[in-house]
């Protein structure tokens, strides 16, 4: 399995935003690749994304995505990201294989109804990767630390255990 600038997912969840005619934004695609690397770390224990994962206010951040859509602010994003980079133009469909984009729709059906706040909440959670690397600074700012790949995967490895033992 490949890895894949965090872009690339961005626009493949705006894409379906758009086709499914729902909002989404810049807070709500951020969410979702997060956890789209997360559960597919678990799943896989392989990365689906390059970049790091930063720890910000309202939940785990991919600092690229963020700044390829912020000129949207809190509105509704409307078309996907061009950043100039010719490979990180191309559709998630010409560049991976079939499982992992059946692991994307399905990731895609179970979240797009969700809320951006939601979705925050869900990354906010008392134990989850964004709270053990806030709580590990304490009275510093944590903002902008690196979520370590490692602690993604332990903590979505042990969610699919949960999940499959219930």
């Amino acid at each position: 399995m490949k890895t894949f600038p965090a872009i690339i997912l961005a626009n493949y969840f705006v894409k379906k935003s758009l086709d499914d005619e729902m909002r989404i934004t810049n807070l709500k695609v951020n969410k979702l690749v997060y956890l789209a690397h997360g559960w597919h770390l678990g799943f896989y224990e392989k990365p689906l994304i390059r970049e790091d994962i930063e720890v910000w206010q309202y939940g785990p951040v991919v600092r690229s995505v963020y700044d390829a859509f912020k000129k949207y602010g809190k509105n509704p994003i409307t078309k996907t990201a061009t950043t100039g980079f010719s490979d990180e133009m191309k559709e998630i469909g010409e560049l991976a294989d079939a499982e992992t984009i059946d692991f994307l729709k399905s990731l895609w059906k179970h979240y797009r109804d969700w809320t951006p706040w939601q979705l925050s909440a869900l990354t906010h959670e008392k134990g989850s990767p964004w709270d053990l690397v806030y709580r590990e600074f304490e009275t510093k700012n944590p903002f902008e630390a690196v979520i370590p790949e490692e602690t993604i995967q332990h903590f979505y490895a042990r969610r699919i255990e949960e999940y499959q033992k219930a």
